[in-house]
């Protein structure tokens, strides 16, 4: 009895194993019908790259078509950065929208981007374009290059990691751990100063002697990055102008003071690298105990009122950058974004300060003279502020 059921359990085992082979060998002999099969397409190749930063605790996300990423999430709003820093490696694209919103429509913080047909995500790519053909943007909403139509002038300013941003202090990740934030050399003077109205701020540009260029340091940072060029953002009047937003509250004016990775030759070489820029922003407010000058830096603005004008500052009327920010000891916010002009690079390491500085009425109104391209004063040339998605704020 024994020996009848293994054999019918024998026969039933070749009987699955012989079908399947029988089934595919009458495949090959069906006739050609001359007409042609449909084809399928070529299956979309994905590569999954594990990045070479992990963290200690083993707990290091990894995605799909990213070359870099970030600490799992907590449910607390502090982190411990001995192990954890942002650097070349720590930008992400995600795809997710977060559920909170903003009570002040004023900052347009949440756009529809359904508005926007053909808007880039910025998902995937591992380095970010330039501008197309250089066209001309605009500041104003009802120009056609106004800002919610500059991704159509470079795509990357429709990306997921523009700036600016809202920066809120109690749903920041506050930094127990950290390092100081240094920044060498800036008591140094350069040779000259550059000077010019580009048609949408007033830039300073410093020509220095070799080896006399400041660099930042520390904090965020993972490697030194040498200082380039300082700009400004301001309103129309003293109730806006400031491109970041903290807490809700806007300020009159802001100052970017633009560095480039020093493992780069210059500005130019690094600006398209993921790791290439920080920017320094700090805000200013209106200190009306007297009108008399804080910043006798303002006196040159007056030479280059006039578009695409350009003054140069001998040295004997140069000024370090100590003179325009004072001492480096303020609390700051940091997280990764982007240029807020085209072409919206998304390369950019922001550090924020949360203490203002001063200037006074008189000052300002030096800067709300200067005057666009198209005759019209500058004014109001700051960017609103874009949708953080699941990017993280450290306080520092």
């Amino acid at each position: 009895m024994r020996l009848a059921r293994c054999v019918q359990q024998w026969i039933l085992l070749n009987t699955l194993i012989l079908l399947p082979w029988v089934s595919c060998n009458k495949l090959d002999t069906i006739p050609d019908s001359g007409e042609d099969l449909p084809r399928l397409g070529a299956r979309r190749s994905v590569s999954f790259r594990e990045d070479v930063h992990h963290e200690e605790d083993g707990e290091g996300l990894v995605r799909p078509l990213y070359r870099q990423r970030v600490p799992p999430i907590s449910s607390t709003t502090s982190v411990n950065r001995d192990f954890y820093f942002p650097g070349p490696t720590t930008r992400r694209r995600v795809t997710t929208v977060p559920t909170g919103s903003n009570p002040d429509f004023y900052f347009d913080y949440l756009r529809d981007e359904s508005r926007q047909p053909g808007r880039s995500s910025g998902a995937g790519r591992d380095r970010p374009r330039a501008a197309a053909g250089g066209t001309e943007f605009s500041y104003n909403e009802k120009d056609k290059n106004g800002p919610t139509n500059w991704y159509r002038i470079a795509p990357q300013c429709g990306g997921r990691y523009q700036s600016p941003i809202m920066l809120n202090t109690s749903s920041a990740m506050y930094v127990r751990n950290k390092r100081p934030l240094q920044l060498v050399g800036q008591t140094n003077l350069p040779q000259a100063i550059r000077l010019q109205n580009d048609g949408h701020s007033a830039k300073f540009t410093y020509v220095w002697n070799e080896g006399d260029r400041p660099y930042i340091r520390g904090g965020p940072l993972k490697t030194k990055y040498f200082f380039e060029q300082f700009h400004f953002h301001w309103g129309s009047n003293d109730t806006l102008g400031s491109e970041h937003v903290l807490d809700y509250h806007r300020f009159p004016m802001e100052l970017h003071l633009v560095f480039y990775n020093g493992l780069y030759s210059s500005f130019e070489d690094a600006r398209n690298e993921v790791d290439g820029l920080v920017v320094v922003g700090m805000f200013y407010e209106i200190y009306d105990r007297f009108n008399e000058q804080l910043n006798t830096w303002t006196r040159f603005l007056q030479e280059v009122i006039t578009p695409e004008s350009t003054f140069t500052i001998q040295f004997i009327d140069t000024f370090p950058l100590y003179e325009v920010i004072g001492d480096v000891e303020w609390p700051y916010f940091s997280y990764e974004g982007s240029l807020t002009t085209p072409p919206c690079l998304e390369t950019v390491t922001w550090i924020v300060s949360a203490k203002p500085l001063l200037i006074t009425a008189k000052e300002i109104r030096e800067f709300r003279r200067i005057r666009t391209r198209s005759g019209g004063l500058m004014m109001n040339n700051f960017r609103p502020v874009q949708k953080l998605y699941n990017r993280r704020v450290f306080r520092y």
